[in-house]
């Protein structure tokens, strides 16, 4: 579904579990089944399309050199597009999870919420382990929490030149600031020096996850023939 990121395989698996066994789960748990599940793979498509979208804009030379304030412009909308949509998937996905438990849904929900209601209703429920946040996301929610205020590509982009006998090849490497809360003269960018790798590591982490936790709830709901947990 992913691919090259992520098979996504137990997306796949829950989804025809589900079809096939209407019978053993409740109409509140279907219901939200068909409201946050689709919702959820409609941001992961949406993120995959703007990664792509990310990768395309970057391999345009001729533009970057031509138009920079336009090459910038198209590789800012689609960086925000992606954060976004992944931001958005990891909340709905706690909201998903609490569905399957049949735990009522706060206002707000995000993915930590999953995490706090399950150990409120179930602790030491197995699943559990797998809500922690995960290393990666302190940054990613970083860029992702300051792209509503911030612009977060506004730095020199290098093109990186490689000859290959008669042939050249050109790439763009487009760094993410290591802090975007800092002021924009005052920002260094040591760690993730090209913006589109880091992009797609975090997207193959994220459908990691994702994968992780249908994959509890699949098998869990496949031994117990029923829905909620």
């Amino acid at each position: 579904m992913f691919r090259p990121y992520h098979k996504l395989k137990n997306c796949k698996n829950i989804e025809k579990w589900i079809s096939n066994n209407q019978s053993s789960v409740t109409d509140d748990v279907l219901n939200g089944y068909n409201r946050y599940h689709y919702a959820l793979i409609h941001k992961l498509k949406s993120a995959y399309i703007h990664l792509d979208n990310l990768i395309t804009t970057l391999n345009d030379t001729d533009l970057a050199l031509s138009e920079s304030d336009t090459f910038l412009l198209k590789a800012n909308l689609h960086l925000d597009s992606f954060f976004y949509c992944c931001g958005s998937a990891m909340d709905i996905l706690g909201r998903e999870i609490l569905t399957y438990f049949s735990i009522p849904l706060p206002s707000d929900v995000y993915f930590k919420t999953a995490r706090i209601k399950l150990n409120q209703s179930r602790r030491g429920d197995p699943l559990i382990s797998k809500l922690g946040d995960p290393k990666w996301k302190h940054d990613f929610s970083n860029y992702r929490n300051a792209l509503t205020h911030e612009v977060l590509l506004v730095m020199e982009f290098n093109i990186q030149v490689n000859l290959h006998g008669i042939e050249q090849q050109r790439t763009i490497r487009l760094p993410l600031p290591d802090n975007p809360r800092v002021n924009i003269p005052d920002r260094t960018s040591t760690r993730y020096r090209n913006s589109a790798e880091y992009c797609k590591k975090s997207f193959k982490r994220l459908l990691s996850l994702v994968n992780q936790i249908y994959g509890d709830i699949y098998q869990r709901a496949r031994t117990g023939n029923s829905l909620p947990l």
